[in-house]
């Protein structure tokens, strides 16, 4: 979900750019990035259908007796909420592509689509399921059903108000990377550098301010989690360290990418220790929990 989110915000930055320099060439990048968070946007929902199957196979009966509790309230407006997103984005990048807009207001109100796709699902979707899950860990009382009123007190919770920052960071990071990466890929060379370097710096600024972010939501986590990440379960405090030092290593990718070498190898590097830091920090977080 961090490139649907993200997606359309730098769709918007790409299309401001080619309006500016006159470029199709740059113009036509940024339409695929917005297509590509579309993509990105469907395939997140079916990978989260199938990961409810799952939890459901295995008898997770206390997640989905969190999702009954917040059903009427959240959940049947998330399905709207994701149908919007996705209406907003393909009318942006439709109009975009084939429609008029040679007036300033008619390209302020195509961008402002994709302004409303990309915040309301960096709104939404990293506190509903922040709060799903503390409501079936049983880390905060609710009363059943969970009301408009009641999920808004529950927005203030630490663990949320810090996941949900760490989201929105690490969608810049991915969105930024992936654009950077298409840069190097599809534009000219009198327009690769400048614009590459910027996507990169999108990549990379996110991702420094993961370390004040990260350190915050740890102390938010309750005794149970901080104890196995800090010794008490051997094999997930070495993998929290593993992630660290993976994050460190992907920050010093980005900071070459972004002011020096910018190369499709040192691209592909980044892109894996990404994945790698994903990886580590998903698997460190459930054996966190005691899911694994």
């Amino acid at each position: 979900m961090n490139l649907a989110s993200v997606g359309p915000i730098l769709s918007i930055w790409l299309d401001a750019k080619s309006t500016r320099q006159s470029s199709e060439e740059i113009a036509s990048l940024g339409r695929t990035i917005g297509w590509w968070s579309v993509a990105a946007l469907v395939l997140g929902v079916v990978l989260g259908l199938i990961q409810g199957i799952l939890i459901w196979s295995q008898g997770g009966e206390a997640y989905f007796q969190a999702v009954e509790s917040v059903w009427d309230s959240k959940i049947l407006y998330g399905f709207w909420e994701i149908a919007f997103s996705l209406v907003c984005t393909i009318g942006y990048l439709v109009w975009w592509g084939f429609g008029k807009r040679a007036s300033r207001w008619q390209r302020f109100l195509s961008r402002f689509l994709a302004i409303l796709s990309a915040t309301n699902l960096l709104y939404h979707f990293p506190t509903l399921f922040t709060i799903l899950g503390l409501i079936a860990r049983g880390e905060v009382e609710i009363e059943s059903p969970v009301d408009s009123s009641q999920f808004r007190t529950l927005l203030v919770h630490g663990e949320v108000i810090w996941f949900t920052l760490h989201f929105w960071f690490a969608s810049f990071a991915v969105s930024g990377l992936i654009a950077g990466m298409l840069c190097l890929k599809n534009l000219s060379e009198d327009q690769r550098e400048s614009t590459a370097g910027t996507a990169f710096t999108i990549a990379l600024i996110p991702t420094l301010l993961q370390i004040p972010v990260g350190f915050v939501l740890t102390t938010t986590l309750n005794s149970a989690q901080q104890s196995r990440l800090m010794g008490g379960d051997t094999l997930c405090t070495a993998m929290f360290a593993l992630s660290v030092g993976l994050a460190f290593w992907l920050m010093h990718h980005l900071a070459g990418l972004a002011f020096f070498d910018r190369s499709l190898r040192k691209a592909n590097m980044a892109l894996m220790t990404l994945g790698g830091t994903i990886v580590l920090m998903t698997a460190t977080m459930l054996l966190s929990r005691g899911e694994m």
